[in-house]
């Protein structure tokens, strides 16, 4: 019995020393505080502005008249990088008058070809094929062409778009007052 006791009692004074020895550190905590944590913005700009209206505008276009060039500065003002820029063409029919013979926006879009496509020092016509197979690059061809992916555009830096547009000379007379109103979109992406 004593045995026993004198077993119990050298257990309960190691646990003790462990305890002690297990709670004997040094401690000491210190506080980072004002950490602020904000997301970065990606905001493009064309000509300093939320949007453009009437960069290329011709009207009483007669065949053979050119459009341009005509220069949009496309302007990353935001905080963080853009990785690519997306472009979209689209067009809807907008008519003179009188207008005898009425084209479709497709029909008229094709008779104005593009002569120039600058994206900063990247020629795009490079990058769009002639989709409605007459022999030179239009507008038409334009919509349907994939634009995106051309390289974006870093922070706080601009990069000049540049387009000319010309009525061909081969226009007929059933084209006279036949128009189209385009809309260039620009995506900038992260």
């Amino acid at each position: 019995m004593k045995r026993i006791i004198g077993l119990t009692i050298a257990f309960v004074l190691a646990v003790g020393m462990i305890g002690v020895g297990a709670f004997a550190y040094f401690s000491d905590t210190e506080t980072s505080t004002g950490n602020q944590l904000t997301a970065g913005t990606l905001d493009l700009k064309t000509n300093d502005a939320d949007g453009v209206s009437q960069t290329v505008y011709a009207t009483n276009m007669a065949p053979g008249d050119t459009a341009g060039p005509s220069t949009i500065v496309l302007k990353n003002s935001g905080s963080v990088d853009g990785s690519t820029l997306d472009l979209v063409f689209s067009y809807v029919e907008s008519d003179g008058s009188p207008n005898t013979v009425n084209k479709s926006a497709d029909d008229t879009a094709a008779m104005m070809q593009v002569t120039t496509l600058n994206y900063g020092v990247s020629d795009l016509l490079n990058s769009v094929n002639d989709a409605n197979f007459n022999g030179y690059k239009d507008i038409q061809d334009l919509k349907n062409a994939d634009l995106s992916g051309q390289s974006g555009i870093s922070a706080s830096a601009t990069k000049n778009f540049e387009t000319t547009v010309q009525l061909r000379s081969d226009t007929g007379n059933d084209f006279q007052a036949d128009g189209i109103t385009m809309t260039m979109t620009f995506t900038l992406n992260q």
